[in-house]
């Protein structure tokens, strides 16, 4: 079986770095094609392909600055293609920005007649009038073609049937979960049901993702219900790609591992979607992934770090050490960053829901500046303690997360955002019940490599 190592860096036969953010695929003959973004140096969509899933050949360049005057500059994410049996076309969509700002939120539709050969650009436009940012397309099994977007700032998902010629919109069918703010929506069937996985919307910043299903892609759809950790191991959702072996179906979850401080540092996570019963779908981390395309025969392998490592978020906020890590250094809320292990800590276990802190770098635990009992005092790290100011007790408050309640002082931990992020403790302000946007709510992520 070939091997795909998840959260790494991947390479293609050249020995290049494979750059296809937001992908999309497409299955033809014995080759997987796989279409996505590529920021190193101009901004590109990228094609490769595999026979295996492991070994990526890279094919071309299939759109680039030089395809059209409207692309130049440009932002053009999350391609997506499919191949129109009556017109013998490849055709693509994908999410377009003038290359300034994210103002203009329009979709944007691309031709060719080979599938990784150069794709001719139609235009740009706004569906029916409406924004459309993330997106994805849908062949179903008769043909007909869907598109589905984000659309009022995020805020709806809107689904789109289209043409014949798959070139435009036929009519916008429905809108779904309005006012949820479901972006990275991907697709696809499996027996009598239609599924949809989308993530949230917090950049670049893992979060949980979410799936839904349905008897008919315009039909009532099902409520959402949560995919993987809270984190979705962080990852977003880019695609779902069916592997239909000789043995057996697997439908593969691709997806991104977007860094925020780096987008050269981001990566991919293939991970096979497991199925309880016609409707519950369940997503498992892996470290590895064997899997043989022929059979659809594959093996999860899940390498623990050990001791588990969490990284401790509020409000897309992830607690690290100051500027230095000596004695008494304050402990602060920066952008996620999978290249600094200052984001790092270790959770010690004392008794129930009470635990102890340490950073994974300095070995230092957490604790209010000086013992503190007052509410605004920062919190430091500090050399380990036998006493009650470095332990903290986890006040539940779903979804994973959870309050942070000093033992010594009776206070919570807060993410205190003055334009830099500061943690101390704060008096119980909030209500029980706060969610990833609450900063006095923190996700004890665990660190999945």
């Amino acid at each position: 079986m070939a091997s795909i190592k998840n959260g790494l860096h991947w390479y293609d036969t050249a020995g290049n770095t494979i750059s296809a953010h937001g992908g999309g695929f497409l299955q033809k003959g014995e080759y997987f094609y796989w279409f996505g973004e590529n920021r190193h140096g101009d901004k590109l969509i990228s094609c490769y392909r595999s026979v295996d899933l492991v070994n990526w050949e890279f094919c071309s360049d299939v759109v680039t600055q030089h395809t059209h005057p409207e692309l130049n500059p440009s932002n053009c994410e999350r391609p997506k293609v499919i191949y129109n049996e009556q017109t013998g076309k490849y055709v693509m969509w994908l999410h377009w920005e003038n290359g300034y700002h994210y103002g203009e939120a329009r979709c944007a539709v691309l031709v060719s007649d080979t599938v990784d050969g150069a794709y001719s650009y139609l235009r740009s436009f706004r569906p029916e009038g409406h924004m459309s940012r993330d997106c994805t397309l849908f062949q179903d099994d008769d043909g007909t073609a869907y598109f589905i977007s984000a659309a009022n700032e995020n805020a709806d998902l809107h689904v789109y049937r289209l043409t014949d010629d798959y070139l435009d919109i036929a009519c916008l069918e429905q809108i779904l979960w309005p006012g949820q703010k479901r972006e990275a929506p991907c697709v696809f069937k499996r027996g009598d049901y239609y599924f949809l996985i989308t993530s949230g919307c917090t950049g670049w910043h893992p979060n949980q993702s979410k799936y839904a299903y349905a008897e008919s892609i315009t039909g009532q759809w099902s409520p959402l219900f949560d995919l993987g950790s809270p984190t979705t191991f962080d990852t977003q959702p880019t695609y779902i790609l069916p592997i239909r072996g000789s043995k057996e179906t697997v439908y593969l979850y691709i997806s991104d591992r977007w860094d925020p401080v780096d987008y050269h540092n981001s990566t991919y996570v293939f991970l096979p979607l497991e199925f309880r019963d016609a409707t519950t779908v369940e997503l498992k981390w892996a470290s590895e992934l064997e899997i043989d395309v022929k059979t659809g025969e594959y093996a999860a392998i899940v390498n623990k770090l050990d001791p588990p490592r969490y990284r401790i978020c509020s409000a897309v906020r992830y607690l690290t050490s100051g500027e230095s890590q000596s004695l008494k250094s304050k402990v602060t809320g920066r952008n996620l960053s999978y290249k600094d292990e200052n984001q790092l800590w270790l959770v010690e276990n004392i008794d129930g829901d009470i635990i102890r802190l340490q950073h994974y770098v300095s070995g230092r635990y957490l604790e209010p500046e000086n013992g503190s009992l007052d509410a605004g005092a920062a919190v430091v790290l500090a050399d380990r303690e036998d006493h009650l100011k470095q332990e903290w007790i986890k006040l539940d408050e779903g979804k994973g997360f959870v309050k942070l309640q000093n033992r010594h002082s009776g206070l919570v931990l807060a993410l205190h955002q003055n334009g830099r992020e500061h943690v101390l403790i704060q008096a119980d302000l909030n209500p029980r019940g706060g969610g990833q946007w609450n900063p006095q709510s923190f996700l004890l992520a665990e660190v999945y490599a």
